[in-house]
């Protein structure tokens, strides 16, 4: 008697759950069609995008080699410093 009083119950919790699962999945759903026209909008802005993030990587990789031209004249201007004894 006892194992069919939990048998049961374990099938009542598990219908709970399944049933409120299922009603968050509905209301997501929902939400989704709702806002499939903003979602398809925002699709097409990341596809016009890339050109610009590729323009963006050439600045960045000319500015590097513009730091590096940088840089190694600050190093040789060190090196070339002559040492003070005090």
């Amino acid at each position: 008697m006892l194992e069919w009083l939990i048998i049961g119950g374990m099938a009542v919790s598990m219908y709970l759950i399944l049933y409120k699962y299922e009603k968050k999945m509905n209301k997501m759903q929902e939400s989704i069609n709702l806002n499939k026209d903003k979602i398809d909008a925002n699709k097409d802005n990341i596809e016009t995008n890339k050109g610009k993030i590729y323009k963006n990587n050439e600045k960045i990789s000319a500015n590097h080699e513009r730091l590096d031209a940088h840089y190694n004249h600050i190093e040789k201007m060190w090196i070339s410093t002559p040492k003070h004894k005090y």
